[in-house]
């Protein structure tokens, strides 16, 4: 474990001392601007101070945005100009289908077209991302694939963070084991609605995740029929948006609020390692993030260098169930107002390469904590497949094969199988950040709602405004009509005490 964390100290600081070794490439362009929207906390910083280092003539611009909704919002309304953003698939699919972003066009030389993942190609040919079309929703007209519109930036999958040694868990005699074993069933999504998890999970109060949640549930036996195919018709079920749909999301979502502590927006990765919640429906990337939170304490860089004391430790679990799960994307888009012969476009494009090169790969996943998109080319000589072996494998006892070939081109199975101890810190870790070969061709792309889109947006706001299930609406109502009586009841007799007690008095 102390290896793991050097090694996790050691790399970012490297690529550091290296960046002052790199040669400044002197260009003979003018000065220039590129204008960055991204999420916050979703970058080393640092790399920007490196790509101007590099580029003395360009100067970045950067700020940052919470959700895909507010940077859909910024490039609709024309608020602020940028040259590149970063969103999500489903956020691409729509921008592109209204014509705010534009088709990336790489040069053939490009960093970025020789250090893309295989899992990009696996993802073609289990019908992914290459077969999500972008369509004019007005008009019904193709307008391309969603990879013609944006570069791969992160990737990771939506599952459950829990801690099977939370408190109220242990009153209620449910093991570790039972715990892990029921969230990575078949059944693993509808521990959700289960009484025995009542009151010590939340889940987003995020529309499209939570949706996504809902439709496990709805569809739970669909997605176990072995007869279909996952990928080809299973999406069709995760993203089924008809009005049966909704309203049956709709219905097992209401019921779900009576079983939860609340909804979060990010504050989940947080109460999970502070106890204030047992599970919590997590993306990836904040789960990695809680399981080192729950094990280390954060340096003066927050570097969470310094191991805590056993008895001080949460220890967490990321689960994917055996059903399937969302597969997520960020990509880098450039909106269609960047003109493609213009100075800022083409120093745009070198921003994507130089993100994408290997040892800033490595650098980034260092600082964010989540999975990135490129996987370099082969293993040899390959910092990030270095970065990936020196994190995860395991020197231990009770080892268990773990295979990740998939995610790097041109690599045999046993080249990238890790072997991991399931329950050690990089056990836990690498299911966070890389999901086991197997589970792949369960996984699915959320697209965009469309035309529809509407519509889940009002379910999502019933939802939300529905304060109560049923039963404890009634029993609501019956302890106010109780109190209401017994009130009544203490002042009529109260009253009539009174009016004794002075008649009593005038005898």
């Amino acid at each position: 474990m102390k290896k793991i964390l050097s090694l996790l100290l050691l790399i970012p600081f490297s690529f550091f001392l290296m960046s002052f070794k790199k040669n400044v490439t002197l260009t003979p362009d003018g000065n220039v601007t590129i204008h960055i929207l991204h999420q916050e906390d979703y970058m080393d910083e640092s790399l920007l101070d490196d790509f101007m280092a590099k580029y003395p003539n360009v100067k970045v611009v950067f700020d940052t945005t919470d959700t895909n909704e507010t940077l859909y919002n910024e490039l609709r309304t024309g608020k602020a100009e940028y040259n590149l953003v970063t969103c999500s698939e489903y956020m691409i699919q729509r921008m592109a289908s209204e014509g705010l972003i534009q088709k990336v066009n790489l040069a053939d030389d490009s960093v970025y077209k020789t250090n893309i993942s295989s899992f990009l190609s696996n993802a073609q040919k289990t019908g992914m991302i290459d077969k999500i079309d972008v369509i004019n929703y007005k008009t019904g007209e193709k307008l391309g694939i969603l990879s013609d519109y944006a570069i791969g930036y992160m990737w990771g999958t939506l599952g459950t963070m829990v801690n099977p040694y939370y408190k109220e868990y242990q009153n209620r005699n449910m093991t570790k084991d039972e715990i892990i074993s029921g969230l990575r069933s078949t059944d693993g999504w509808s521990k959700f609605w289960d009484p025995q998890f009542k009151g010590t999970q939340s889940v987003k109060e995020s529309m499209r995740d939570t949706y996504a949640l809902g439709i496990f549930e709805v569809f739970k036996d669909e997605f176990l029929n072995p007869n279909i195919s996952y990928q080809e018709k299973n999406n069709k079920y995760f993203n089924d948006h008809s009005a049966d749909t909704i309203r049956k999301v709709k219905d097992a979502l209401i019921e779900l609020k009576g079983n939860i502590f609340g909804f979060e927006v990010d504050s989940g990765k947080n109460d999970i390692v502070t106890g204030k919640i047992g599970m919590n429906l997590a993306w990836s990337g904040d789960a990695a993030f809680s399981i080192l939170k729950g094990e280390f304490y954060p340096g003066p860089d927050e570097d969470y260098s310094e191991e805590k004391p056993e008895d001080k430790k949460t220890k967490l679990y990321y689960n994917i169930p055996e059903s399937g799960s969302n597969i997520w994307f960020d990509g880098f888009c450039m909106p269609a107002t960047t003109k493609p012969d213009s100075l800022e476009y083409k120093y745009t494009l070198k921003f994507i390469d130089f993100i994408s090169s290997p040892e800033n790969v490595v650098k980034n996943m260092s600082y964010t904590g989540f999975t990135s998109f490129m996987s370099g080319n082969g293993i040899e000589n390959n910092p990030i497949a270095d970065y990936v072996k020196e994190t995860f494998a395991d020197e231990s006892d009770n080892l268990k094969p773990y295979n990740i070939s998939y995610f790097f081109n041109n690599t045999k199975e046993e080249d990238m199988t890790l072997y991991v101890n399931p329950d050690s810190f990089a056990g836990r870790m690498i299911v966070a950040q890389y999901p086991e070969k197997g589970m792949i061709e369960r996984l699915y792309i959320m697209e965009d709602y469309g035309l529809d889109n509407g519509k889940i947006v009002q379910m999502w706001e019933d939802i939300k405004v529905n304060p109560l299930p049923t039963w404890v609406i009634v029993g609501l109502v019956i302890f106010v009509t109780g109190t209401i009586g017994y009130l009544g009841s203490y002042k009529f007799i109260k009253a009539y005490k009174v009016k004794k007690r002075k008649a009593l008095r005038n005898q």
